[in-house]
This record gives structure tokens, C-alpha cells and sequence, in this order.
């Protein structure tokens, strides 16, 4: 019977977590893609567990899938006044039997919305490097709100998941730096 668990990742996880992620983004490395993701190396994953809130679901003692949630608070380039989910990651022998979703249902509904009230969150994707990410997105509830024209072709959208109808401003989304 298969044991999975969901938590909030730690410091120590960071190399387990890197490792993770390499093996997950080497197609969208292959692709040309150079997000801060997909490329990170021990120290960046460990700057991101320090700076967001890093969950990870995890089989026993193996993670097997990740996702950060970023707060408006956070960098000098906020992306919107809701929180922003990134470093989205699965394991690729685990494709295909929707861990990844089970995750990000949980920080949706469970974290962001039940336990932090966020009205809405926020995530950005490839547009064209990794236009099948699109499709996943909105059948989940997401909707384009920005796009933005890549130095090197891509086009980067912005995505907002209305969590909390009643509560949820379009005017304070904001707009992208971009």
C-alpha cells in the first residue's frame, strides 16, 4: 500500500530536491528553456525553501513531487498582490498518475485558500517552448491574464486561479513587471 504524505519541505531536503527538479526539467533544458527552476543548483533550491514555502509529497521517505508558493512580499519583481506558485516539480518515473495534481490541489485549496484566504494565485509558464503546460493549467481552473515576449522567442504567460470568488479584486491582480 502506497504511503503518501504531504509536508512542508526543510533545509535538508534541499540536495534530494535539486536532484529532483534536475531530472524533472531536463526536457524544458533540452527545450532552451532558462528559468531560475530549471537550471538550479543545491544553493538556489536552498534559497527558495528559506524564502517561500516549499511543499513536497513524498512516498515513504522519497519526495516525489514539489511546488513553492511565492509571496507578494517577496523580490523586488512581484508578479501579482496574490501569491505566485513556481518550482512545480514531479519525478518523472511518477508521470502520469497525478501526484503533481494531488500536490498542487492541496496547496490550492488546503494552504492558499482554507488556511492563508488568498482569493486567487498566480503562475507562469512557456507559451511556446511548453505550450501542453497551457492545457493542463486551464483545465484546472486557470486563466490567462498576461503575456510577455521572451529575449530568446518564447512567450511567457501569467495564469490566475480564481480560489475565493466573493474575495477575489481583479483590480488589485496587478500587472506583471514585464
Amino acid at each position: 500500500m502506497t504511503n503518501h504524505n504531504i509536508r512542508i519541505a526543510e533545509e535538508k531536503d534541499a540536495a534530494e530536491l535539486q536532484q529532483l527538479m534536475y531530472e524533472a526539467f531536463t526536457p524544458l533544458r533540452e527545450l532552451g528553456i532558462d528559468w531560475p527552476s530549471v537550471n538550479a543548483d543545491v544553493d538556489a533550491v536552498r534559497r527558495n525553501l528559506i524564502e517561500g514555502t516549499t511543499f513536497v509529497l513524498e512516498n515513504d521517505d522519497e519526495i516525489i513531487s514539489t511546488i513553492t508558493v511565492r509571496y507578494p512580499w517577496q523580490g523586488k519583481r512581484r508578479i501579482s498582490i496574490y501569491p505566485f506558485v513556481w518550482w512545480f516539480a514531479t519525478k518523472p518515473k511518477y508521470d502520469g498518475q497525478g501526484l503533481g495534481s494531488k500536490l498542487l490541489t492541496y496547496v490550492e485549496e488546503t494552504f492558499l485558500r482554507d488556511t492563508l484566504k488568498a482569493p486567487a494565485v498566480t503562475l507562469g509558464t512557456s507559451a511556446r517552448k511548453h505550450p501542453w503546460l497551457l492545457g493542463i493549467y486551464e483545465k484546472r481552473g486557470y486563466e490567462i491574464y498576461d503575456e510577455h515576449e521572451s529575449d530568446d522567442g518564447d512567450l511567457g504567460v501569467i495564469m490566475r486561479k480564481v480560489l475565493i470568488p466573493e474575495r477575489f479584486d481583479e483590480e488589485v491582480l496587478g500587472k506583471p513587471p514585464f
